[in-house]
């Protein structure tokens, strides 16, 4: 019996193997075309890398300088506060040095007001009358009373009783008593005792109060000053005085100067330009006929013509309590006297 040989299966091995290497090789090809894919460039990774450092070294620059801003700032805010601090140390020390020297000026100021409260006390002999005061409320700083031959014109209008149109009117219904005792009537006569109070020894003198009338004060036209009886007499009959009717100065300088003809300096204590009068115009006489008033522009002239008919080569010296509603009579006041080479002065309400 013949035996059979089974065929060998080698073609199918080899095939096998040729397929293998086959898909080896083209593993391998993908793993080396893969790997030189990202395989990075050493020329563009420094190049990068290059940029970077530049953008960090510029970063850091910008840093550096904010760095440096903050601290200059840091730097001018403290020196800021270091002058601050020093000024405000110089500012305590001033204040301190002029704390001390109020307090020294207010203790010599203080024993000053002891001294002249402890003189007011005590009747000087040079004085011409008693005055009862506080301190420097008996004088007053650019009024001296001086001159050879003094006249003193004392206003005792009706408005010499208030400080306004309105309050002289609600007194004019009072009794002579209370007119007298208005205060501001009571300040006048201070202020007339004060002026008799600082004549100077030498001197004559003579008083007058006005209004619509004059009335010339004391025993004598002319009285001397260092006669305590003399200047009593004065201030005896102006205490008799009693505030009413218009202001009429030219009646009370004509007065005074009949009285003495001599008379070098006159001292006027009045509130406001005058309403009555020689010298008006028609039209001002028409007015003041038919309403019993005066204007303004009508008072201004006739202390104008007034003024022009006073005596000249005299100084007049002016104290002036004004009266609200009377706002020429300061500048006008203040013009007479100045250029007479006199002096004017409107006190403050405490005075004298």
């Amino acid at each position: 019996m013949r035996i059979r040989r089974q065929p060998q299966d080698g073609f199918n091995l080899s095939f096998l193997d040729v397929m293998a290497c086959g898909l080896g090789a083209v593993i391998l090809i993908f793993i080396l075309v893969d790997f030189k894919a990202f395989t990075p460039d050493p020329a563009e990774e420094k190049q990068k890398l290059e940029q970077e450092l530049a953008a960090s070294e510029q970063q850091q620059q910008q840093l550096q300088r904010s760095l440096d801003e903050i601290n200059d700032r840091i730097a001018q805010e403290s020196a800021r506060q270091e002058a601050a601090e020093e000024a405000q140390d110089d500012t305590t020390d001033t204040q301190s040095k002029l704390l001390k020297d109020v307090a020294t000026q207010l203790a010599v100021v203080a024993d000053l007001e002891d001294q002249l409260v402890a003189l007011s006390k005590r009747v000087e002999k040079s004085a011409n009358v008693s005055m009862q005061g506080k301190g420097e409320q008996n004088f007053i700083a650019g009024m001296k009373v001086e001159g050879a031959q003094i006249g003193l014109l004392i206003d005792k209008s009706a408005s010499m009783m208030g400080t306004s149109l309105i309050d002289v009117l609600g007194k004019l219904s009072l009794s002579d008593a209370d007119k007298v005792a208005t205060p501001k009537w009571v300040r006048t006569r201070r202020v007339a005792q004060w002026l008799i109070a600082r004549l100077p020894q030498t001197s004559k003198v003579t008083m007058v109060a006005f209004s619509d009338t004059a009335k010339r004060l004391g025993q004598h036209a002319v009285s001397t000053a260092s006669v305590s009886g003399s200047m009593q007499a004065i201030v005896r009959d102006l205490g008799n005085v009693v505030p009413d009717g218009g202001t009429n100065l030219q009646l009370g300088i004509s007065t005074l100067f009949q009285a003495n003809a001599s008379i070098t300096d006159v001292y006027i204590v009045t509130d406001g330009l005058p309403t009555l009068g020689e010298g008006l115009s028609r039209q001002c006489k028409n007015a003041v006929a038919t309403s019993k008033s005066i204007s303004s522009d009508c008072r201004q002239a006739l202390f104008i013509e007034t003024v022009r008919r006073a005596p000249k080569n005299v100084r007049y010296h002016i104290i002036l309590l004004p009266i609200d509603g009377d706002p020429y009579a300061p500048s006008m006041y203040w013009d007479w006297s100045r250029a007479t080479g006199g002096v004017f002065l409107s006190p403050a309400p405490e005075w004298p």
